[in-house]
């Protein structure tokens, strides 16, 4: 890597994230660092060559679960979804290489924790949804719940529950019966490490794929004494992930 201005973001959970101005000979770049492996990049553009030194640039980075976006003067100029979730991350400032670097103005706006809701749209589903998962994420200090048709607006919606299950922190799964859409959704939240919260009733369990069956999950009751059981054990699991 060349000298540059980087942000960091660091977890003991996670890889060493940073996006920075002149990194990899490149004017603007998002990489990683993996114990294992070293730096990489992990998106890249422009030539650094042509940032200037002397100039006074407004950078803004806005992450969203694995996503993340990157602009300069107000201007796009990277976005990408990281290939693993970062997981309470410290913030840092740095310079390297020759000449002085100030910064000014530096803010710092942490959102909600977000859950995406994965499910069947049909009874008892939207029960489950409206009635359990909706008023106990609701009632958490710190996470913000959300399905697929709560999204409004044009686009495609599979583009939509991706870019969803990307920004979100953690991925609430209702994997009952055999919904292709279910387990494709889960799949993709599984292929980037997204943090998952499954539920199953108990006369589904036995059921389930064998690829599935491994994975911790809630097993619940429809009933009125399941619901409260789910409530709790949902509860926990939401705790657990938003101190993780």
């Amino acid at each position: 890597m060349a000298g540059g201005v980087v942000l960091g973001f660091e977890s003991i959970h996670s890889p060493y994230t940073i996006i920075t101005l002149g990194g990899w000979d490149r004017a603007y770049s998002i990489g990683q660092f993996l114990p294992e492996v070293g730096w990489r990049s992990v998106e890249l553009a422009g030539m650094a060559n042509n940032l200037d030194a002397a100039s006074t640039y407004h950078l803004a980075v806005r992450i969203a679960g694995q996503r993340v976006e990157f602009s300069v003067d107000d201007v796009l100029v990277l976005q990408t979804t990281l290939p693993s979730p970062i997981v309470h991350a410290g913030f840092g400032l740095y310079a390297y290489g020759p000449g002085n670097v100030t910064y000014r103005n530096v803010r710092v706006k942490r959102d909600r924790l977000r859950a995406f809701v994965i499910m069947p749209f049909k009874e008892p589903f939207d029960s489950l949804y409206r009635d359990v998962i909706k008023p106990v994420a609701d009632a958490a200090d710190d996470v913000e719940v959300l399905r697929a048709d709560d999204i409004k607006g044009p686009g495609l919606i599979l583009d939509d529950i991706r870019r969803q299950i990307d920004e979100s922190h953690l991925v609430v799964a209702e994997i009952s019966e055999w919904n292709p859409n279910v387990f494709y959704e889960l799949g993709h939240a599984h292929a980037i490490g997204k943090p998952t919260i499954l539920l199953v009733r108990d006369d589904y369990l036995p059921k389930l794929p064998f690829d599935v069956r491994g994975y911790r999950a809630i097993v619940y009751k429809d009933s009125i004494a399941g619901k409260k059981d789910v409530e709790s054990e949902l509860r926990q699991h939401l705790r657990a992930i938003s101190r993780a």
